[in-house]
């Protein structure tokens, strides 16, 4: 490998507005769909928490936690992750640990369980599973961030409708749901929630839209039958704002980190590739990981998108953990174990020698945190000519030679 080879920092320019008033725009919604008509005195109200890192995700529930409490109800927070943190209730208990979700700090009680009641039936025969907990609760609070799937594209993707059919259908309902693959997330996702719309306390929604900095842009209160169209709305809002690569083609897209709190599939196949029926996939030669994040606890879904990882990262695989959650979505192709090097410099080099370039021409290098952060990355100068007269688009600072550590890791790092 020429070690000389020049990279960039770059910055990609995004609407940077944001809700500021958490608390004023729950407490508006709130009132705007009636909770405080539904929820009379004494009335046990479960609120969702699932296993994404939401922003603030700790300001919206308590904010939710503080409405409820103001017309006198009971509420408590119910974990609502599918088959996460192992597919345990104590696992579920500590992923929300990780993003400060704790008894404390929401002041109510966190209720976690892997029983499930079996409410009905689909017309294909599939039972439909919801958390025992919630079922039993007096009223039931979705929350969920909307935003675009990692397997399938639709009119409806992640948002209220996941969180009642694959994160309150715990382990058993998250499998049901993956049953029949692709075909059963963009249909029968869909068909299992407006069954627990019909059959379960669910009371109301809040679904919740974040802008290209992952911060928290809006925030839509939904009556049981308004689910469909806010998610919809919120997804259609979504896909407009939705942060990409800025070029279609790399060569050696090398990511930083992985795992589920940056997105289902550990990297976010909306930017890396690997959607099954997408038109408009990324053509990426070879993606390197180097890490996972500390909040995946292990769980490495997601590893068999990457064609090279580091000893670094396969020695931190809960394998436990990541094949409960990658048997669930009946994906086993993304907990394939790719090659594994025991440096960032010995993989990097393996992957610009196996990129198929001709003699001669520069390689498309991209180097990002994660795929939730693409505002800034280095860029290599192939990439950078092609890319510097666009909108929004600056470079930071001068040009640098990719360096390592005498450990031979990348200093080159976001």
């Amino acid at each position: 490998m020429d070690k000389n080879i020049p990279l960039l920092k770059i910055k990609q320019q995004f609407d940077a507005k944001y809700l500021e008033d958490i608390p004023g725009e729950i407490k508006k919604e709130f009132y705007r769909i009636g909770l405080d008509k539904k929820i009379k005195p004494g009335m046990k109200i479960a609120i969702t928490a699932g296993s994404r890192g939401i922003d603030r995700i700790v300001e919206i529930l308590k904010s939710v936690i503080d409405e409820v409490k103001k017309v006198k109800g009971d509420p408590f927070i119910v974990t609502s992750m599918g088959s996460h943190g192992g597919a345990t209730a104590e696992g579920q208990r500590r992923v929300l640990e990780h993003y400060g979700i704790t008894e404390e700090s929401m002041g109510v009680p966190i209720k976690a369980t892997m029983e499930t009641v079996e409410i009905d039936h689909l017309e294909n025969g599939l039972p439909v599973h919801f958390d025992k907990i919630a079922y039993q609760a007096d009223g039931v609070i979705a929350v969920n961030r909307a935003k675009v799937h990692t397997a399938f594209k639709g009119e409806i993707e992640s948002g209220l409708h996941k969180i009642l059919s694959v994160g309150l259908g715990n382990h058993r309902g998250a499998s049901l749901v993956h049953y029949l693959g692709v075909k059963g997330l963009k249909h029968y996702m869909v068909e299992f929630a407006k069954v627990i719309l019909n059959k379960a306390p669910i009371i109301g929604g809040f679904g919740i839209l974040e802008n290209g900095y992952d911060r928290t842009l809006e925030i839509k209160g939904a009556k049981p039958e308004e689910f469909a169209q806010v998610d919809s709305e919120l997804l259609k809002k979504c896909k407009k704002i939705l942060p990409r690569l800025p070029v279609n083609k790399v060569d050696l897209l090398v990511v930083q980190e992985m795992g589920k709190n940056i997105s289902g599939t550990g990297m976010d196949t909306n930017i890396v590739g690997g959607i099954k029926d997408s038109k408009t996939e990324p053509e990426i030669k070879k993606i390197l990981v180097l890490d996972l994040t500390k909040e995946t606890q292990g769980n490495a879904i997601g590893i068999g998108i990457a064609h090279m990882v580091t000893k670094k990262l396969y020695q931190k695989i809960d394998f436990k953990s990541t094949y409960t959650n990658t048997i669930t979505t009946t994906f086993l192709d993304r907990a394939r174990i790719p090659m594994i090097f025991a440096s960032d410099q010995e993989a990097i080099e393996t992957g610009l020698k196996t990129i198929w370039n001709l003699p001669g021409v520069p390689p498309r290098i991209v180097i990002i945190r994660n795929t939730l952060k693409l505002d800034e990355m280095y860029v290599s100068r192939a990439i950078w000519e092609e890319i510097k007269g666009n909108q929004g688009i600056s470079s930071i600072g001068d040009w640098e030679d990719m360096q390592f550590t005498k450990s031979k890791e990348l200093i080159n790092k976001i």
